[in-house]
């Protein structure tokens, strides 16, 4: 804070110019100022910021921001970063930095200096046990050893025991503290120094606070985390007293505040994410600092990748010129390495970047076994290198100039050290003494044949790009997985070697393979296009090439694409009987069924125990209505295999097939039961169960499938299927519209919409459903039939007559649009037609009462009696014994009352219409009874007893 009569310092200016020069991160900014303005008690006050990002990304200079805003706000600010290694060295540097601005934390500091001057004791004494001088209390026993790496000096003496032995030696340091200090508050100082500096200190803060608000600034927090992350959520939880409201905390770091750790706190805080500069935000920043030319900002942007730090550093000298920039590494590395003076150690911290990851073996690799365990210790220490699970690795702003300087300043340094490496990891696989078909899937193989790519490409990328090309196919043909973190590693090894070529393959194969993952089949086939464009390619990974383009073209529907890959390929490699099984399926998919059980029969002969190729075999035999031989092959599959729930549950579809549907129900529980997930299989015993009529079981299983597949279009249309059955209409259109939404071109569901509308008796919604399903598809016969059948209910007879030919074209036994055709002339009186469609579809099937009792009224109009009087006799007869069989099938039993109508017997007739409406006849029932009886007196105006009937189930409508 500076006080009005207090003359401006250099410090202050230099903080206005700073300001000046700032860039970007105006968002960030602006809800910091915004929040400032805010009461303490307004509920949209927050109290603690986190700023957080990659190394380089501007957190630093980002919080010197919100200290220029805090102090201009009459906010007194104090900052700390990596350089307090515990939590009273925090709290020290905090105290003296609000010290210096006039603001002294009495009882604090009193105590504090009393545990400085007791620890220095302590450390300095010649009797102290080995190690002393990194024991600083409780904090490090709570911490174990995670905790002493972060002491000073602790390096040397905890990387070389366990925790049992770090235990036993904190036993002693503290009995050590005992012995030497007689005071037992000074003995509880040195030894829980946070338990009792932290309340002086949260005392003396509130103090201050009572007259100021105060800004606590924690930078650099990757480094403190370990030990300021508990401590701080103490502080707000009260463990150590009350938190003045009077206060920001406001903390940046590599990582984001953990959320778990935090939730309790969210309230509180405010989350800023750092990205690198925006190109508008970089060029921004360059005008500031007088560079315009448009070539030197496209240099500058692409060798910093718009990190503000490299940014600031190419633009310290503002060139003028391209040649003028600089390259960022060697600036960088010396300000790395600014504090380590030993040459050899200097070397070793830019060569111990080259590996991927890092420890002591790979180290003896670059430096020798005799220097190794010495060099790595001290080398693990560094604050630009981070444990991982699988060891340590540099900062990524770190490794990345550390790499760019090595490559450019010595090449051939750098490629023997890569070539070490290579050698190295290429020595670990071989000593793994796998079997040639298990090595691509086993895991620690995959990670040493990674690092043999990775070291391959940057020691000689021009020889050893073709050889990364063909053992991608490899690693593809086995695991996609593999093959994702093949392509991810020629990613980074064309970034370190700066070799484009190597980057732009690596990127096409990521990206090839995420398409294909994403079904966008079109890239995914550029990126095999593009290997297959090669020369490079051995004979037998072009075979693979082509075979896995092939896939992608099937997958596609682009089959003759698709067949002159595999074709390829076979010729390639005849011996596979996976392209010749791939190849089958193609051309089944194309029902071109003969060829496809060629090949099929190759590639079992080739392989006899191939399941895959055996259950597509079946698959091709269902398609040709071949069940048994479908069954037998689905039998063998099994067989080999009981628990292949693939090839069950497609026998199970075979058995639907055959209206067998105990043994098709078998075979999906089993199925599911072996796999829970099987979505597709759910889906469809929830299809049999519809077609069984148990409909609350489909929907269950429907339901089910839904679950596992939020976008299982053909389950989400069956579900719709299922519901309109039920006459549950509503219902169905919800399905309907929503899997048509999911896919806008998905015919069978948009007609099925349209058949709901005309149930519903919307016909123009109808029509406009089976219009857009028959543009989509104009084979789709069935659309073509019921939208015949739509016109001819709205008595739009010339359309349904236009429509019921196409279709009838289209499919000529289309029995159902030929009898419907033939009641469409019947009721425009072109008789003769009529006749002729009759008997056409009476013809098709001799027992279809209802085509019967249709002929009989062309019969009956046309003064034809005898012949009216036997078909009214046959189709009596028949729909007669399937009302003994189930008076309550409601088609039958109201089918049956207009057959009496017919004959004039009124009161059976009668008798039939009323039970069916006492008993629950379905509204869908209801309606085509109406429908009916509307044709019949079409044909027949002044039937009395029909018109009757008609007002009597009109009135059911009512009720």
């Amino acid at each position: 804070m500076n006080p009005q009569n207090k003359p401006k310092s250099l410090q202050y200016i230099l903080k206005q110019r700073q300001q000046s020069g700032f860039v970007g991160r105006e968002e960030q900014v602006n809800l910091f100022r915004q929040n400032l303005e805010l009461s303490l008690e307004d509920p949209r006050r927050h109290f603690l910021f986190n700023v957080w990002g990659q190394g380089g990304v501007g957190k630093s200079t980002l919080l010197r921001q919100f200290r220029q805003i805090a102090e201009e706000a009459k906010i007194i600010p104090a900052y700390t970063d990596e350089g307090e290694k515990s939590v009273p060295e925090v709290m020290g540097r905090l105290a003296e930095q609000l010290e210096q601005q006039g603001h002294k934390l009495a009882q604090f500091t009193e105590r504090y200096k009393v545990y400085r001057q007791k620890r220095q004791e302590l450390e300095t004494d010649p009797e102290a046990p080995q190690g002393f001088s990194a024991f600083v209390g409780k904090t490090v026993a709570k911490a174990g050893m995670g905790m002493a790496k972060q002491v000073p000096g602790a390096g040397a003496v905890f990387g070389l025991i366990n925790e049992d032995a770090f235990a036993s030696q904190a036993g002693e340091w503290t009995s050590y503290v005992a012995k030497k200090l007689t005071n037992k508050d000074e003995v509880r100082l040195v030894q829980e120094p946070v338990e009792v500096l932290t309340p002086l200190f949260l005392e003396d803060i509130s103090k201050i606070a009572q007259k100021s608000c105060i800004g606590l600034f924690f930078d650099t927090y990757e480094r403190s985390e370990e030990f300021l992350d508990s401590w701080l959520r103490e502080l707000l939880e009260g463990r150590h007293g009350e938190v003045p409201l009077n206060i920001l905390i406001i903390i940046a770091g590599r990582q984001e505040l953990d959320k778990n750790h935090w939730a309790l706190y969210e309230g509180l805080i405010v989350r800023f994410p750092l990205e690198p500069f925006t190109e508008e935000e970089a060029q921004q920043y360059l005008t500031r600092k007088g560079i315009t030319n448009s070539r030197v900002i496209e240099v500058i942007l692409r060798l910093s990748g718009r990190l503000p730090l490299l940014v600031a550093t190419l633009a310290a000298e503002t060139p003028s010129d391209p040649n003028q920039v600089g390259d960022p590494s060697g600036t960088a590395v010396e300000r790395f390495l600014k504090w380590i003076d030993d040459p050899k150690r200097r070397q070793l911290a830019v060569d111990a970047a080259l590996p991927l990851c890092l420890n002591r073996d790979v180290l003896a690799k670059l430096r020798g076994e005799e220097e190794a365990d010495g060099l790595f210790s001290w080398l693990k220490e560094m604050p630009f290198i981070d444990e991982r699970t699988d060891g340590w690795a540099y900062h990524d702003v770190v490794k990345t100039q550390m790499l760019r300087y090595k490559r450019l300043s010595s090449p051939q340094s750098w490629a023997d050290l890569h070539g070490k490496l290579a050698d190295y990891y290429d020595t670990l696989r071989n000593n793994l003494h796998l079997e040639e078909d298990k090595k691509q899937r086993d895991p620690i193989w995959q990670s040493y044949t990674l690092n043999v790519l990775y070291h391959g490409l940057c020691q000689s990328p021009q020889r050893s790009l073709p050889a990364g090309l063909n053992e991608f196919l490899a690693a593809l043909k086995n695991q996609r997985t593999f093959a994702k973190l093949w392509a991810e590693r020629m990613i980074q090894a064309g970034k370190d070697t700066g070799v484009a070529e190597i980057q732009r393959w690596g990127e096409q194969l990521a990206s090839g393979l995420k398409a294909y993952e994403e079904e966008q089949y079109e890239i995914a086939a550029e990126m095999f296009t593009a290997l297959l464009s090669n020369t490079f390619l051995e004979v037998k990974w072009r075979a693979v090439a082509l075979k896995l383009r092939g896939d992608v073209y099937t997958q596609s529907n682009q089959y003759s694409k698709a067949l002159e890959d595999l074709t390829e390929a076979i010729k390639l490699a005849s011996d596979e009987a996976e392209y010749l099984s791939d190849r089958g399926k193609t051309y089944r998919l194309m029902q071109r069924y003969e060829e496809a059980l060629q090949d099929f029969d190759r590639a079992i002969e080739l392989s006899p125990q191939y399941n895959r190729a055996i259950t597509n075999r079946g698959l091709t035999y269902k398609a040709m209505e071949r069940y048994q031989e479908a069954l037998q092959d689905y039998d063998r599959a099994i067989e080999l295999n009981p628990k292949y729930d693939w090839a069950i549950a497609h026998r199970g579809k075979t058995y639907r097939s055959m209206e067998r549907y105990q043994e098709a129900l078998q075979d999906f529980d089993c199925a599911i039961k072996l796999n829970p997930k099987l979505d597709w299989a759910i889906a469809n015993r929830g299809e049999i169960y519809r077609l069984m009529k148990c409909y609350q079981e489909a929907l269950q299983d429907f339901d089910r499938a839904i679950e596992l597949n939020p976008k299982y279009d053909w389950a989400i249309a069956s579900r719709g299927q299922t519901y309109r059955l039920m006459e549950r209409y509503q219902e169905a259109l919800q399905d309907f519209d929503c899997v048509i939404e999911l896919n806008p071109k998905y015919d069978w569901a948009i007609g099925y919409r349209g058949l709901t509308y005309r149930l519903m008796q919307c016909y123009q919604e109808a029509l406009q459903d089976f219009d857009c399903a028959i543009k989509l598809n104009p084979k789709y016969y069935w659309a073509i039939g019921h939208r015949g059948l739509t016109y001819l209910l709205i008595q739009h007879y010339e359309e349904a007559l236009q429509d019921f030919d196409c279709a009838i074209e289209l499919n000529p036994k289309y029995y159902w649009a030929i009898g419907y055709r033939g009641l469409t002339y019947l009721l425009i009186q072109c008789y003769e037609e009529a006749l002729q469609d009759f008997n056409s579809a009476i013809n098709s099937d001799i027992n279809d009462d209802w085509y019967l009792y249709s002929r009989a009224l062309a019969y009956k109009v046309t003064q034809q009696k005898d012949k009216a009087l036997a078909d009214l006799a046959l189709a009596i007869k028949l729909a007669e014994r399937s009302y003994e069989k189930n008076a309550q099938n409601w088609r039958n039993t109201l089918n049956l009352a207009i057959y009496y109508l017919a004959v004039e017997y009124q009161k059976p007739a009668e008798d039939l219409y009323r039970y069916a409406l006492s008993h629950g006849a379905s509204l869908e029932r209801k309606r085509a009874a109406i429908i009916d009886l509307n044709d019949f007196l079409t044909i027949f105006p002044n039937h009395v007893q029909a018109q009757y009937m008609r007002q009597l189930l009109q009135s059911s409508l009512k009720i």
